[in-house]
């Protein structure tokens, strides 16, 4: 991991993946790139935090490390790098805080919103420029562990099904952060990063998987960053 930004929003993400609930990290930098906010989601923790949501539907890491800034004022220069595709509530909380710039690095093909972003007149005002999904290992790590999170807890969600068709070269990946220690808070320390260079599992020759979909191309979801 050589973006220390993205490998900020997934060791978040990761310490979400230990606490139990959906794993996923945002921060926001200013013009100079420095952090100035930084939260992971807390939507199925039931202890409350100082200053944060949690054990509610709206406790997503984006809200979380939006509500961070000030109320007053724009800020163009800032970005929110989120390790998932936001939902339609966290893309809209994105422009209502008035930050310039929304990156995010794995694509959700489930409940990702960044297409459906729309323009009011207030938010006209300072148009949001959205980057992702991310090409290489943080864009895989990100959409990877929301799958691995459904496989865990739910593994017949309809989140399942929608990887399957439209991400299927996630579930290896997913698959082998199941098995990582999930009592290790430190990503790093649990191997998370190892994983993007060990090699996949190996299938023995003529296997079939039910992963794939039929038909050849491109999965979904791989696409470059785009503005």
């Amino acid at each position: 991991m050589v973006d220390p930004i993205a490998t900020r929003c997934l060791r978040l993400a990761w310490q979400g993946w230990c606490a139990g609930t959906l794993p996923v990290g945002a921060v926001v930098t200013d013009a100079t790139g420095t952090v100035v906010a930084a939260e992971r989601g807390r939507m199925f923790e039931p202890a409350p935090v100082a200053g944060r949501l949690a054990g509610c539907a709206v406790a997503h890491a984006e809200i979380n490390a939006l509500a961070q800034l000030p109320a007053a004022g724009q800020r163009p220069d800032h970005t929110l790098h989120v390790s998932l595709e936001p939902c339609l509530m966290c893309v809209g909380a994105a422009g209502m805080t008035a930050v310039g710039r929304l990156r995010f690095l794995g694509a959700d093909p489930y409940a990702g919103a960044s297409r459906h972003y729309r323009h009011t007149p207030y938010l006209a005002e300072l148009p949001l420029r959205v980057d992702g999904p991310m090409r290489g290992g943080a864009g895989a790590l990100g959409s990877a562990l929301h799958l691995a999170y459904y496989l865990r807890t739910a593994p017949d969600a309809p989140a399942v099904a929608v990887h399957r068709r439209s991400m299927p070269e996630a579930f290896d990946l997913a698959r082998r952060i199941v098995e990582l220690d999930a009592r290790q808070p430190d990503a790093a320390a649990a191997g998370l990063f190892d994983l993007l260079t060990e090699p996949a599992p190996t299938r023995p020759a003529g296997a079939k998987t039910t992963d794939a979909p039929a038909g050849g191309g491109e999965p979904a979801g791989m696409e470059a960053e785009r503005t």
